[in-house]
């Protein structure tokens, strides 16, 4: 009987992981742990046979959930690879983008440092002046 609890629990733990959060097993443990205890009374077995199928009932359910979680991780990564394999269909647009500073930085240089001028030359960026001396337009209110 104690195998059997065990599997059950185990089996369980493994659904619960499937569709629920970590604090699932604080009431599944408690309603498992009383009917392990009730069910070990009832058939008039000792203290000390009940609390170690008591206590293989408990880390079946725990590890059933970690079983669970790790099934649905699977199952879902899987599942997220299939869809990415179905939006980019060759290697060269599958590529991740940059996510480094550097790259990202390296790969937009030449834009950010050159600008092209209206006759299609190009020269160094540099920040016009807003001084009012030299701007032939009114910069912000005059007091």
């Amino acid at each position: 009987m104690a195998i059997s609890l065990v599997v059950i629990s185990f089996v369980a733990g493994i659904a619960l992981g499937q569709w629920f959060k970590v604090l699932i097993l604080v009431p599944v443990m408690s309603l498992a742990l009383g009917g392990t205890i009730a069910a070990g009374i009832a058939r008039a077995d000792d203290v000390w046979s009940i609390a170690f199928v008591a206590v293989a009932v408990v880390t079946g359910l725990q590890i059933g959930y970690l079983v669970g979680i790790w099934l649905r991780s699977f199952i879902v990564g899987a599942r997220f690879a299939r869809a990415s394999r179905r939006l980019t269909p060759t290697l060269e647009a599958a590529r991740s983008p940059p996510t480094d500073d550097a790259e990202l930085l390296l790969a937009n240089f030449p834009a950010m440092t050159e600008y092209p001028d209206h006759e299609g030359q190009e020269h160094p960026i540099h920040r016009p002046s807003r001084d009012r001396a030299q701007c032939g337009r009114k910069v912000g209110p005059t007091y």
